[in-house]
């Protein structure tokens, strides 16, 4: 992605040249940023987002996956641009969309949702949480000694409000109107809401809903960037075919093919790329690098202040077995998987018993540490993994598909009731497994008799 500067003439004669930037993007072409969004690009906030990668480790598995969150940001906040003129929304509304699309990443840490889970749980927030911290003026990113390297900073609520943008409007957007998750447990997707509402959720869900911003850019830009071609969609012509109605986003009938691409395309791209098999190995561990060596780390506020190569190098330097980690993911030595299950293959005994375990970490850990002494293996090198845990944290819309659709004959319904499509995404594992055992190569065997034995016995 490159930055350019362009200046045009300012027919008003009143303000003088008018500075944009002009943006050449690999999935959009070429687009232009001016005015608030302009100013928020300037902010350490949203540079920050340069050094960290959309994918995390993806690209061990990938080679091209090495696209960070800055240049996502800024194309979903293009691709809000395109939703707002579809449903034909105010000015002011459009730019409350797209500066909404720019940051709704921003409070991400290092390495996205690989140890989001971690640093929240050891004190620090989750990347939401962060994200409204930031556009309320209520969290600083810059760690202690980084504010001096910042000339003439300007917040990003201060920027917003210039430009008579309200803070808490923006943050209301990012989080959704469903932000409870409540509607979601471990291994099962459940329906969202059943009846239509009165309240207007139109600019939520264009940036936090079963067809948002967020989701076309993703798709796109990591289809193109691991060559995987399950996340091309039609989002030109589902844009196009977009209505505002009834205090919501919905979909013109003709739009239902492009709609079921873009829905069975996130499925496929979670089961092809973000959930791989090798994957899922390189992010534990990630994880079990920050988690056994987080008492040699920086607190986990600070942390989380952090990018990519900043924890790595932290992680290099805090120990022999996180220096071992970093090592196999560097040259690529990978752990194995042992053992894993569908889940059809678990009974509800065994599902309660990897709840229990994913649930509490120190008791995880006890366990993986007893596997391990079992095998003849050092501690730290067996691992259990139950992908769904990530999923929850990572993706909450895979179980939307609460769409309505704007019939040929002025009728509305709902998605599921044009097709069987609808049910199936709620039912479709997305994982390969439900649960994975990882260990040392040459110690797949031994370890995996121990899990038939401890786990799935």
């Amino acid at each position: 992605m490159i930055i350019e500067r362009f200046k045009r003439p300012d027919v008003s004669r009143v303000s003088g040249d008018v500075d944009m930037k002009v943006i050449n993007d690999a999935i959009h072409g070429q687009f232009r940023i001016e005015g608030v969004r302009e100013e928020l690009l300037k902010t350490p906030e949203m540079n920050k987002l340069s050094h960290i990668k959309q994918l995390g480790l993806a690209h061990l598995v990938f080679p091209g996956a090495h696209h960070t969150r800055f240049e996502h940001s800024l194309g979903v906040s293009h691709i809000g641009g395109l939703m707002s003129d579809s449903i034909s929304l105010d000015p002011h509304e459009k730019s409350t969309v797209q500066v909404a699309g720019m940051l709704h990443d921003v409070g991400h840490g290092p390495y996205s949702h690989t140890l989001e889970h971690i640093l929240h749980e050891r004190g620090g927030l989750d990347h939401m949480s962060i994200t409204e911290g930031i556009i309320l003026g209520e969290y600083d990113v810059l760690s202690e000694g980084e504010q001096n390297s910042i000339n003439n900073r300007r917040s990003i609520p201060e920027i917003l409000e210039s430009f008579d943008i309200i803070p808490k409007e923006v943050a209301g957007l990012i989080r959704g109107p469903d932000a409870g998750g409540t509607e979601r447990n471990l291994l099962q997707w459940t329906e969202g809401k059943q009846d239509f509402v009165s309240q207007d959720n139109t600019l939520s869900h264009l940036i936090h809903g079963p067809i948002d911003c967020d989701q076309m850019d993703y798709l796109l830009r990591d289809s193109h960037f691991t060559g995987v071609k399950h996340g091309i969609i039609d989002h030109h012509r589902l844009v196009e075919c977009l209505e505002r109605h009834s205090g919501d986003v919905a979909v013109e009938e003709g739009g239902l093919p492009a709609l079921e691409g873009m829905l069975m395309a996130r499925g496929l791209m979670y089961s092809a790329v973000y959930f791989h098999r090798v994957t899922r190995i390189t992010e534990i561990m990630l994880s079990r690098a920050v988690e056994r060596s987080i008492e040699k780390l920086p607190d986990s506020v600070n942390l989380q202040r952090r990018v990519d190569a900043e924890v790595w190098e932290a992680l290099y330097n805090a120990g022999d077995y996180s220096r071992d980690m970093i090592r196999r993911l560097k040259y690529r030595q990978l752990l194995k998987v042992a053992a894993s299950r569908r889940k059809q293959d678990l009974t509800d005994e065994i599902i309660e018993k990897l709840v229990n375990l994913t649930s509490n970490s120190e008791k995880r850990i006890e366990f993986e540490n007893e596997l391990a002494n079992r095998a003849g293996v050092p501690e730290g090198y067996v691992a259990i993994d139950v992908p769904s845990v990530k999923l929850l944290l990572s993706e909450p819309r895979m179980s939307q598909v609460d769409i309505r659709i704007l019939g040929d004959d002025g009728k509305t319904r709902w998605f599921r009731d044009h097709t069987p499509i609808a049910e199936a995404l709620t039912k479709r594992q997305v994982s390969q497994a439900a649960v994975y055992v990882m260990t040392l190569p040459g110690y797949e065997d031994v370890v995996s008799r121990l899990a038939e034995e401890h786990i799935f016995s």
